[in-house]
């Protein structure tokens, strides 16, 4: 009988091993073993300090008390299970979220747990995860966390102050630019036990003590002393860095597809900052050479979910089938939250832009109104501040503690330009949306005649003869008719703008290495500003391969008035360094401000994705809020 079923169960076996072979690497995902219920590990408790606090908060007191259950934006009882696909558009090659080498793929955080974490309705608050407790000296001279007992790594090793130390001193010493900034202002690193460290701080040149730092310290996401010891962290490529959060790697395809797996026993999950976030299974992102085809993609059921963030689409590339049948749902909302403000940033490393007149001429020459209505159907906005949309927007003339910040600078600042940016809020240049650029392009010509440039057989020279002319970079196809109107607008000063389509691999390179003479960059500020604003505006960080000072300033000014936003002590001082910084950047003309939109358009298939009622202040997180509606 064996002998007659063995030739069969051979066949059965090639048969399977064949189709594995055969598959495509992305389909070849070797998840962990199914979500199921897990026996209860004994929750360990330990005694904290009577000075120990739950969370943090910049200013006031923390909206969630010690003992709160959940955050009210969140979905309590979700689902948990199921899947969630997402698309995106670009590459990676790395699995590490923190080395200025590589491109990171996107979703890694949801693998790494911080010692504290902010809520979505506080922009100055921290609530504990890794660390159970936390207690900041009065000064802000030193911060101390206490950690949970219970924290565990991916590995079941447990989350030690050593491993926190580790985590510091690496990213201080190996990862991105502005880890050196924030951690080399920690003076000594003193371990109290293995659950309690403590740090001591460094003063500011004035003796003051920055009371943003413990906050920026705390939000670490602490990394494996015993695993990071043994790689090379800084060419650690797709090496997976292990982490103690609610997910891990499942498999990486390089440059086309991640996925992440929930862990059935992550040691977190009941922790009052996580109730109802990480409901799904498995998250995959897989990745798209173009938003054409990300968009094709997705209306063809690949993934779940599409933010449109082209207002055309939007309006004419929804007549679909599942749409009319209600299988995809649209949905638009305007909102109050902070924008992605989009401007086309000069290189000021590059002596050509160093003259305030060209930058100012340059931006004269851009038409944002006729593009407005003829590529984004009149939605999109210009943006005349960094904070656009929120209270942090600078407006009118200045006043009073605003106004005193500013004038503390007058010796460092020209009297015509301050009296200038004291009087008047920032302006963007415009049109009437009909074309005709001609009052703005003879403004630009005067300013740049002033400059030296001056027009000879229909160039703009020098008085050495040589021609204006820069290159933009783009990697979105979807911005090149943007600089392809903007170069056609140039020509008409007799300015020759080259516009470079790049894949992003090429792109983000340059970038980093600061090769380029402008791209169009997005600012993201939040709600809570900071030691952020340093890190963009100082002149130390200009030349710093991988800096977040993309425009490369150097302006002492600048720079005082970003630290003025890291010091300040109450909210009201905060908008008024930030008024006053905003005012300051945007009437020196580093960049031309290009758009923004606060309407929030996506689209998703209802089958697949549930998730919260919106709330206009706080936005939609699908992969930490979302849950499958399939799951049960």
């Amino acid at each position: 009988m064996l002998k007659k079923i063995l030739p069969l169960v051979v066949i059965i076996v090639v048969i399977i091993l064949g189709y594995n072979h055969f598959q495509k690497p992305s389909e070849r995902i070797q998840p962990s073993a199914p979500v199921q219920k897990t026996e209860q590990t004994p929750v360990k408790q330990r005694v904290l300090p009577e000075k120990a606090v739950h969370a943090l908060a910049r200013f006031g007191a923390p909206r969630y008390p010690a003992g709160f259950t959940h955050f009210s934006y969140v979905n309590p009882d979700a689902s948990k299970g199921g899947i969630l696909r997402l698309g995106t558009v670009g590459t990676f090659d790395t699995a590490n979220k923190d080395i200025v080498k590589g491109i990171g793929a996107e979703g890694l955080l949801l693998t790494f747990d911080p010692l504290m974490s902010r809520s979505a309705e506080e922009p100055f608050t921290v609530y504990g995860v890794l660390a159970q407790g936390v207690e900041v000296a009065p000064d802000s001279s030193s911060v101390t966390f206490y950690l949970n007992p219970n924290a565990r790594f991916h590995d079941e090793t447990p989350v030690t102050a050593e491993d926190v130390k580790f985590t510091i001193e690496l990213l201080r010493d190996k990862g991105l630019p502005r880890y050196r900034q924030y951690y080399s202002r920690i003076t000594q690193i003193e371990i109290i036990d293995p659950l309690t460290i403590q740090m001591h701080l460094k003063a500011n040149d004035d003796g003051k003590y920055d009371p943003e730092l413990p906050m920026i310290i705390a939000v670490v996401r602490v990394l494996s002393k015993a695993q990071l010891e043994k790689i090379d962290f800084s060419d650690s490529g797709l090496n997976v860095i292990m982490g103690s959060g609610p997910y891990k790697v499942a498999n990486i395809d390089q440059g086309r597809s991640i996925t992440y797996q929930r862990n059935p026993d992550y040691w977190g999950k009941d922790l009052p900052v996580n109730k109802g976030h990480y409901n799904f299974d498995t998250i995959k992102i897989e990745y798209f050479k173009n938003a054409q085809a990300q968009f094709q993609a997705f209306t063809a059921g690949e993934f779940d979910i599409y933010f449109e963030t082209n207002p055309n689409q939007w309006e004419t590339g929804y007549n679909l089938a599942a749409v009319k049948d209600g299988k995809i749902k649209r949905v638009d909302t305007t909102h109050k939250r902070p924008v992605a403000v989009r401007t086309m940033i000069f290189n000021m490393r590059k002596p050509s832009f160093n003259d305030i007149r060209i930058r100012k001429a340059l931006g004269l020459a851009f038409d944002f109104d006729t593009l407005n209505k003829i590529v984004f159907f009149g939605v999109m906005k210009c943006p005349n501040s960094l904070f656009a949309n929120t209270f942090l927007a600078h407006h009118g003339a200045a006043e009073g503690r605003e106004k005193a910040l500013l004038e503390k600078f007058s010796s460092k600042i020209n009297p015509e330009f301050l009296k200038e940016i004291l009087e008047h809020e920032f302006t963007p240049a415009h049109t009437d949306g009909n074309g005709d650029q001609r009052i703005n392009l003879e403004k630009a010509d005067a300013l740049l005649k002033e400059a030296g440039w001056t027009v000879k057989d229909g160039k703009r020279v020098n008085n050495q003869g040589q021609q204006m002319a820069f290159e933009i970079m783009i990697k979105d196809p979807k911005l090149e008719k943007i600089a392809l109107a903007y170069r056609e607008s140039l020509k008409k000063l007799g300015v020759e703008l080259n516009v470079r389509m790049m894949d992003a691999v090429q792109y983000e390179n340059r970038v980093i290495e600061s090769d380029f003479d402008m791209i169009i960059h997005t600012w993201a500020n939040s709600l809570s500003p900071g030691n952020e604003q340093l890190y963009y505006f100082s002149a130390k960080n200009a030349d710093a391969k991988g800096s977040s000072n993309y425009i490369g300033i150097k302006d002492p000014v600048a720079e005082e008035l970003a630290r003025e936003v890291t010091m300040a002590n109450d909210p009201e001082s905060l908008t008024a360094s930030v008024h006053a910084m905003d005012r300051y950047i945007m009437h020196n003309y580093f960049q031309i401000s290009l758009a923004y939109d606060n309407t929030s358009r996506w689209a998703y298939w209802v089958d697949n994705l549930a998730y919260p009622e919106v709330n206009p202040e706080v936005g939609t997180n699908v992969m930490n809020w979302g849950w499958s509606p399939k799951a049960r």
